[in-house]
């Protein structure tokens, strides 16, 4: 008799766990659409941080995943400094500058496609490795310098004039999705009359992406490491 209720203990212990189990893999099973918004950080290595400095990062983008698969999309906002004022070495024969930064922070808009595959998921706690193709661009003002004797007859630098100018970069880019949930429901089918299955969690992402801007004077490349925190909110569809 003891023997027999602690089976049935066991048994009730066990089933909820191995349902749990089975409800997860099923929805591994079928559609997902979501998305994803957060803040993080980034800081360059190599000759790109001869030219700029690390920046926060303002991110969002949107995901879909079918049986473990994950595409994502993100673009990504920032402001680094410039360590480098002449990123283009413009001087003249006397080695004076001719060309100055006029904008000490120019604007980083970065966005990147990734392709990904859960490899573990255990209660709350999900590892996706994402890798893709990442695309950046700097854009800021430059101050063309042109000099002029003042009235002591020393020469001083004055403003010619000022020119928007933008630096692009293509390269790749490899993260990590550390996705913890925070809690599930059943909602309405937005895209039919059954149900599905919205979860929201907290997402931490490190990443690594290659950078290279040729039009610098030398060309500046390397690759950024950073990390980013999101709230991410997903929808998967019943089959």
């Amino acid at each position: 008799m003891k023997r027999t209720i602690l089976i049935l203990l066991a048994f009730l212990m066990l089933t909820p766990a191995a349902l749990c189990a089975q409800d997860t893999e099923s929805l591994y099973k079928s559609w997902g659409i979501g998305f994803q918004a957060g803040v993080g950080g980034m800081v360059p290595t190599g000759s790109l941080c001869d030219n700029l400095k690390g920046c926060a990062l303002f991110t969002g983008g949107l995901n879909a995943e079918y049986n473990r698969m994950r595409l994502k999309a993100l673009v990504a906002y920032g402001q680094p400094s410039f360590k480098n004022e002449n990123p283009y070495a413009i001087s003249d024969d006397q080695g004076r500058n001719l060309q100055l930064n006029a904008t000490a922070n120019p604007t980083m808009l970065g966005v990147a496609l990734q392709l990904g595959y859960t490899v573990w998921h255990h209660g709350r706690i999900s590892v996706t490795p994402m890798a893709g193709l990442s695309w950046n661009r700097l854009s800021w003002d430059l101050n063309n310098i042109k000099y002029e004797q003042d009235d002591e007859g020393e020469e001083r630098p004055l403003i010619d004039n000022v020119k928007a100018t933008h630096e692009s970069s293509f390269g790749w880019i490899a993260s990590v999705d550390i996705d913890i949930k925070l809690h599930g429901k059943l909602v309405d089918n937005p895209f039919g009359d059954n149900q599905s299955h919205y979860t929201s969690s907290v997402r931490i992402s490190p990443f690594v992406t290659y950078a290279k801007y040729s039009g610098f004077n030398p060309a500046a490349k390397g690759v950024c490491f950073g990390v980013t925190l999101t709230y991410a909110g997903f929808l998967r569809l019943f089959n």
